[in-house]
């Protein structure tokens, strides 16, 4: 099967991809019930097994979070639905998160994304399994970073609970129309759907749904973004699952560097009709 997915792109993305996985192997123990061999045969294609399901081969994209804790997307081939496997590798805690988002779900609303978590651990020869997992957290509520992408892209993320997030951007990327201040119009704000999850200390998979966008207007929105943020060092790795405006499938890594913004702004205290 020819496999035409692409993870990279010069414009849009501040480094290559890392390609440090070629030539290792994981078994990875979820909690589902599921274990998963994987083959990293070159930097960007991954052989994988269950114990009941025939090899399969997928090309991937992966991106460091901190020498030891990998990033990995892949669209998988020949599913009913659109699908985007998101891994993170915990190579130091010996644990692993998966992120399955599909696209196609929900057939009224084609745009849409839908997320499952499983968390699980990394066999090691002669080792028990680790207990602790990967968990989902309330440590960055109240927390607001601003984000800086390659293409010119500013926005800041708010994150008023540990169910939404509030995005507002401050500056446009290349070939998009500048983000102008308009005081006689009040800003959308969308409070999306949200997933807050901690890897390790300072470290946190981000996932968010733009459900209420796509709501609004079927014909916008829907993507699912996941972005994991190295606070420690300020900066994210990242992938966007999405569909552009043309109603086209699209996806792609990036890496965003930002800063937590310690002053109040007025939006975040904006009322907003999408959350109880």
């Amino acid at each position: 099967m020819k496999h035409e997915i692409k993870f990279e792109s010069t414009e849009k993305y501040l480094k290559k991809l890392d390609g440090s996985l070629a030539g290792k192997n994981f078994w990875l123990v979820m909690d589902n019930g599921e274990e998963y061999e994987l083959r990293f045969v070159t930097g960007d294609i991954v052989e994988w097994r269950t114990a009941d399901r025939p090899l399969r081969w997928e090309t991937y994209g992966c991106l460091k979070a901190d020498e030891n804790t990998y990033f990995v997307a892949s669209i998988l081939a020949g599913t009913p639905c659109r699908t985007c496997i998101t891994l993170v590798l915990d190579v130091e805690n010996r644990l692993a998160t998966m992120a399955i988002s599909r696209m196609g779900y929900y057939p009224k609303r084609p745009r849409l994304a839908v997320v499952d978590f499983v968390f699980g651990a990394i066999r090691a020869a002669d080792q028990p399994l680790p207990t602790r997992r990967h968990g989902y957290t309330r440590e960055l509520v109240g927390k607001k970073i601003t984000w800086h992408y390659a293409t010119g892209f500013i926005n800041t993320h708010i994150y008023p609970s540990e169910r939404f997030c509030r995005i507002r951007p401050l500056q446009a990327g290349q070939d998009a129309p500048a983000v102008t201040e308009q005081p006689e119009k009040k800003e959308m704000l969308y409070d999306e759907p949200t997933r807050f999850i901690k890897i390790k200390d300072g470290m946190y998979l981000i996932s968010f749904i733009e459900e209420n966008m796509n709501y609004v207007n079927p014909l916008a929105g829907g993507n699912n973004l996941m972005v994991l943020a190295n606070t420690k060092e300020g900066f994210d790795c990242g992938r966007t699952f999405s569909m552009n405006g043309e109603q086209k499938p699209e996806h792609g890594l990036f890496v965003a560097y930002g800063e937590f913004i310690e002053e109040d702004i007025p939006v975040e205290h904006e009322p907003t009709p999408y959350r109880v």
